[in-house]
């Protein structure tokens, strides 16, 4: 169940019963902030976002054939846990 208050009361969506004299609990929900206007990314905006993606993907192995991970490199960094 949900509602909202209005005025100090709170008043639920429409069809919810509750009975008369029902024990309630309330919690207040965090608000989400909105993105502005819309929550979705326009077709050219997506298509821009892949076109991106792919060419990071294409970029050239700065180091092929190195086997030096990056549990390696914190290895070296911090020592062994």
């Amino acid at each position: 169940m949900q509602g909202v208050v209005h005025n100090g009361v709170v008043v639920f969506e429409p069809g919810c019963q509750v009975p008369e004299g029902a024990v309630v609990s309330v919690y207040v929900a965090p608000q989400v902030p909105a993105l502005p206007n819309r929550d979705r990314m326009t077709e050219e905006e997506r298509q821009r976002l892949l076109a991106i993606v792919n060419r990071i993907t294409s970029l050239p192995n700065e180091n092929p054939g190195d086997t030096f991970s990056g549990a390696d490199h914190d290895k070296v960094l911090y020592g062994e846990p």
